[in-house]
């Protein structure tokens, strides 16, 4: 069972990864949940076995790294929609407005 979880954690760790680094960059987060979650299931079973912490530290690293990116471009990334050619002024005629008695 412990082995399952921590090839589970690994690989949806580096399938946030390389989803963050991708332009599916918002899909990120389900992996890296999972991911998460079986880090902390696995940091509880080694608290009743002991174990090497080695795959742990690394799900948890590549959380982290996934997330980092994912909030780097989520902030950074720049919309194709700006133009930046001049834009030419509209003169509009106001009407004489009625007076009001």
């Amino acid at each position: 069972m412990k082995k399952i979880i921590s090839i589970v954690g690994i690989i949806c760790a580096l399938g946030a990864v390389v989803s963050s680094a991708t332009q599916f960059y918002s899909l990120t987060y389900a992996p890296a949940i999972i991911a998460f979650l079986c880090a902390l299931y696995l940091i509880y079973i080694s608290k009743t076995a002991p174990t090497k912490p080695k795959a742990i530290q690394y799900i948890i690293l590549l959380v982290i790294i996934s997330i980092g990116l994912t909030i780097y471009k989520g902030t950074i990334e720049t919309s194709e929609d700006n133009h930046t050619e001049q834009l030419e002024p509209i003169n509009i005629e106001q009407e004489d407005e009625p007076e009001i008695d």
